[in-house]
Order: C-alpha cells, then structure tokens, then sequence
C-alpha cells in the first residue's frame, strides 16, 4: 500500500508539470526588447552649407533673381572663403546687374584661388565684351579654351562667334559656330546663330535645313517655327507661312516670340490659335 502511495505522488506531480509546460505557467515571462539607441545626429560641416548656399544663389541667378542670389553667395563665400566658385558666381551675379567694377573684382579673386577656372575666363571675357574691349574679350575667351580639361568649351566658341559678328567678320563667326557644335552637337544656341547668319548671307535653304532639324530634335522648341514662318512669309508661301506661325504660338503663347508670331497673323488677316 505504502509503494502504491508513493507511484500516486509520483504520477500527481508528473501531470502538474505537464499542464505547467502546457500552459505556460512554468515559464518566466519574457521581458521587452530594449529600444534601440537614438540616431545619432550628423554635424553639417561649414563646407557642406556652404554648398547649400551656393546651389540656392545658383538657382535664384538662373531665375534672374539677382539680390537673392548674391544673397545666398555671399552667405557660402563667408563660410567657404577659398572657393573659386563662390567668387566666380558672385562675378557673374554682378555682370547681370551691370556693375562690372565689381563683377571683375570677384572674378580675378576667383582666377587667383584656381588660375586655370575656364568658367571664370569665359566671364571675363563676357565682362570685357559688355565694357567694349573687344580684344580683351577675345584674349580671355581664348584663355578660357586654353585648358584642355574645360568641360563645356562649346560656350567659349560660341562666345567667339558672337563677338566677330559684332566686328563684322561672318566667316569667323561661322567657324566658331561650327567648332561649338562640333563640341556639343545638341548645343541649340550655335545652330540658331548658325542658320541666322546663313540667311544673313541668302543661303535660306541651307538655313530651313537647320531650323527643320531642330524641330525634329526639340518639338518643344519654340523659335524654329517663327523663324520658319517668317521665311515662308517672305517667299510668299503664305499657307505654310500661317501654319508655322500658329505652331509658334501653341508651343509657348505667352513669350515675346508667340507676340511676334501673332502680329505676323493680323498682317495676314488670320486669326491665332
């Protein structure tokens, strides 16, 4: 009896345990995870927001905000005093203001931090064009193509372009185009000059042939089709005259081209789209 008391206890106990693990109750509770550390927080270096400041004055400059840009450049140059850029931008930034005295004293401090900066050349030499000394002005263009390592020389020769047209020297003016495009075969500006002196010097095919390629390459670009129009007017192809001038103004109604477009319509007696 004494044994059959002892396999009871035995089996008592066995089940308790069981339903124990069973259950859960045998088990310690589980404590939460610890949250993770903070993140820690990344010190923005003076020359970081430097270049914040910059890339915001470059942006209001392309806008044509001139005291917000030179607001923002100044802002980077004094936390970044040996960037050429900074003082290259600021020259530029002044040049469109019109005051060139000191539009050149922040480019030559640019071109002393860094005597091979390309871009800051090519300003100077828009500074020395915007002044009249058309021989500094080519001098510093030519300075600016010196540097093999320049990333967009096609600005430089169309630069040179535009100051032999001044001087009267087409020709010259035509190769300068050609080497920009040679340089950068999507670069619109030497292509529109190209085919202006083309019909300048009455090679009006030669011109259309350009102005219908660029249609082909940029549908959204607005000046080959009013320039086209006019052609057409001018021949007397009054049809695609109209056509063209129409599709000046869809393009882009609200520019001084779409205007030029519209009082070409009236002269026609048809109405704009």
């Amino acid at each position: 009896m004494r044994a059959l008391r002892y396999v009871s206890v035995f089996l008592l106990f066995f089940s308790l345990s069981s339903c124990a693990s069973l259950w859960g109750g045998g088990k310690k509770e589980k404590k939460p995870p610890a949250p993770p550390p903070p993140p820690v927080e990344k010190k923005v270096s003076k020359k970081e927001k430097a270049e914040g400041y910059y890339q915001i004055g470059i942006a209001y400059l392309e806008l044509g905000e001139i005291p917000l840009s030179l607001n923002y450049l100044f802002k980077a140059k004094k936390l970044s005093p040996d960037d050429p850029k900074i003082y290259n931008a600021i020259g530029l930034a002044f040049i469109r203001r019109g005051d060139l005295n000191r539009a050149e004293k922040y480019l030559r401090k640019a071109l002393s931090l860094k005597p091979n900066f390309s871009e800051a050349w090519l300003n100077m030499g828009i500074l020395y064009e915007e002044k009249g000394d058309y021989k500094k002005a080519r001098e510093y263009y030519l300075k600016a193509l010196s540097n093999p390592l320049y990333l967009t020389p096609e600005v430089a020769y169309y630069r040179l372009a535009l100051l032999y047209e001044k001087q009267g020297n087409f020709e010259k003016a035509k190769r300068e185009l050609i080497l920009a495009i040679r340089n950068n075969s999507d670069y619109v500006p030497a292509y529109l000059e190209l085919a202006k002196i083309l019909r300048r010097e009455g090679n009006v095919e030669k011109a259309k042939e350009i102005y219908y390629r660029l249609i082909e390459l940029y549908p959204k670009l607005q000046q080959p089709y009013c320039e086209l129009g006019k052609i057409y007017r001018r021949e007397g192809n009054i049809g695609q005259a109209v056509k063209f001038l129409k599709e000046c103004i869809k393009v882009k109604p609200n520019t001084p081209l779409a205007s030029q477009a519209k009082m070409e319509l009236e002269e026609l007696n048809e109405s704009a789209p």
